[in-house]
């Protein structure tokens, strides 16, 4: 009997191991992701996931995927390695202004810095939001480290890229900077 309840329980946890993404309010995350990287495609691991909320709200669930996991923010803001972040909306009241001014918002209190410099890219990447968003679908975040820009995507298709290591720094800031946008959700990303 207790060999039997053993051999359920390794299988049952095979299986739970072995599938190919985790699940969180209603969403499926998936384990590891191909991103576009200049030419190339880019294999990245889920760092963590987690939902942003207010008000008893979850707006959407974010899930962070890195090259190499680690829980330091610093260390994942300073490199310069290929990065990803999806954020799946699970709220009508998440709409493209909504969407515009939070981001904005973000790296204005996140970026430890003079956001002059952004200013026109800032204003370029808002402009890629002409569509409403849809609850139930993502907006995808890739910076790639082989030429140096961050793709952004809308349910699988590319709608804008941006230059620079420094727009990776203050976008990604948002959610890991030491005053992010949502402490607990940055925790949950970190994988903690």
């Amino acid at each position: 009997m207790k060999k039997t309840l053993l051999l359920t329980a390794l299988f049952i946890s095979s299986i739970l191991f072995s599938q190919s993404h985790v699940e969180i309010d209603g969403i499926k995350i998936e384990k590891s992701i191909k991103v576009k990287d200049g030419n190339d495609k880019t294999k990245l691991s889920l760092n963590g996931y987690g939902i942003r909320d207010k008000m008893w709200i979850n707006l959407y669930v974010q899930a962070l995927y890195l090259e190499k996991k680690t829980d330091n923010a610093d260390e994942i803001l300073n490199s310069k390695n290929t990065i990803a972040t999806r954020l799946y909306i699970t709220s009508t009241l998440v709409t493209r202004q909504k969407l515009i001014k939070a981001i904005e918002e973000g790296m204005e209190k996140s970026y430890k810095g003079d956001l002059d410099p952004l200013r026109d890219r800032l204003n370029k990447f808002m402009s890629f939001f002409e569509n409403e968003l849809k609850a139930e679908g993502y907006v995808e975040f890739v910076y790639s480290q082989n030429d140096e820009k961050t793709y952004v995507f809308l349910n699988d298709d590319i709608i804008g890229e941006i230059e620079g290591l420094d727009f990776r720094k203050a976008l990604f800031g948002i959610w890991l900077e030491e005053r992010a946008v949502d402490k607990t959700l940055k925790r949950r990303l970190l994988g903690k």
